[in-house]
């Protein structure tokens, strides 16, 4: 018998303590919901509906936690968080109701729950997916910057050729006389015209200037985000600066006649990069729209749009893409053009950046 009570003893002693080592490492936040149920009430249907209400109530603590993280976190568990949620009791307790209200003529239910966060385990699943979180300044991957920033010049428009026929009629004087129907003697004549240039129709073309001022602006938008996120952010040209004339000069005739970043000056460049021991390089080029006028505000206004961005990673053996985005666009406002240009282009950089580096902590391998 008292073998028996010393045991039952070590054993809540052993939980007591395993719950205590648990809870110092966490922290303490408070999360609410409403539900609201249907038809008439029972004590039932309102416990189903409470049981609901206390589960949002937990997952809403856990996301006031996450809204605190600081941002280069944040941003490395964005890439997670779907594998968070979907086991999310396994990086929190919460069981302690603060708060249950129930109303019946609103049907309605209000819990408000405590919940204890797992801190430490949260954080082994971070670092996990970013070996740059926990690395010092002098292991940080370097990350090169090739960025292009381009505006519209002029646009040339071809229409189809269209073929306009016109059809007159005339009376003619002749010697008879009308017939009992009335209808006299007519003839009838045919003008043709053509427009437009070709029989078939042509796409438009756009013709570009390149700037290099925006690309400047761009670059340190993004050199904020990358370095928040522990990278090393550094101007590609600059790296390879030897050859960077010629394969600049290469990218900005592409640019300018409406195509892309050709291909082969990306593999000379990676290769150049890949000799300066760098980890990273994303190539990028963004539309600048021309200046507009918001009708609300009257401000100037400017759109800004990423046309494409490939990321890379370089090291020992071939270059592997992890990856390309598209399609982020933001819209800049000010008192004149410049301005509305600069923050349309700041707002588009830094958005870029967060989902670049979102790409790569998802791949796990940096």
């Amino acid at each position: 018998m008292i073998i028996a009570n010393k045991l039952k003893i070590f054993l809540v002693s052993s939980l007591y303590l395993l719950i205590s080592s648990t809870l110092v490492n966490a922290v303490e936040f408070r999360g609410s919901a409403k539900e609201n149920y249907t038809g008439v009430y029972s004590k039932k249907k309102v416990n189903e509906t409470l049981q609901v209400a206390r589960q949002k109530a937990c997952t809403n603590a856990f996301n006031r936690y996450v809204k605190g993280l600081e941002e280069s976190k944040r941003m490395i568990f964005e890439s997670i968080e779907d594998q968070i949620y979907n086991n999310l009791s396994e990086y929190l307790i919460c069981d302690t109701i603060i708060e249950e209200n129930i109303d019946k003529k609103k049907k309605e239910v209000i819990v408000v729950m405590k919940a204890n966060i797992d801190e430490t385990r949260l954080n082994i699943e971070i670092n996990k997916s970013s070996k740059i979180f926990d690395s010092s300044s002098a292991e940080k991957s370097k990350l090169a910057m090739i960025f292009f920033s381009r505006t519209v010049a002029a646009q040339r428009q071809f229409d189809e050729r269209v073929t306009n026929v016109e059809k007159t009629t005339k009376g003619i004087d002749i010697n008879e006389e009308e017939t009992d129907t009335g209808i006299s003697s007519m003839t009838t004549e045919t003008n043709v015209s053509e427009t437009g240039g070709s029989k078939l129709k042509k796409a438009d073309v756009s013709e570009y200037v390149v700037d290099d001022n925006d690309t400047v602006k761009l670059e340190a938008g993004m050199k904020e985000i990358f370095t928040k996120a522990r990278f090393e952010p550094i101007s590609g040209g600059r790296q390879i600066r030897r050859s960077w004339r010629e394969l600049k000069g290469e990218i900005v005739d592409s640019l300018e006649n409406g195509g892309g970043i050709p291909e082969e000056a990306k593999w000379d460049i990676e290769d150049l990069l890949a000799e300066k021991n760098v980890s990273y390089v994303v190539f990028a080029y963004f539309d600048v729209g021309v200046p507009d006028v918001d009708a609300a505000t009257g401000n100037q206004t400017v759109n800004a749009a990423l046309t494409i961005a490939e990321i890379t990673r370089l090291g020992d053996g071939d270059p592997v893409s992890l990856g390309t985005i598209s399609g982020v666009q933001m819209r800049g406002q000010g008192s004149d053009n410049s301005i509305a240009k600069n923050n349309a282009i700041n707002s588009v950089a830094k958005e870029t950046a967060k989902k670049l580096v979102a790409l790569i902590n998802s791949k796990g391998i940096n």
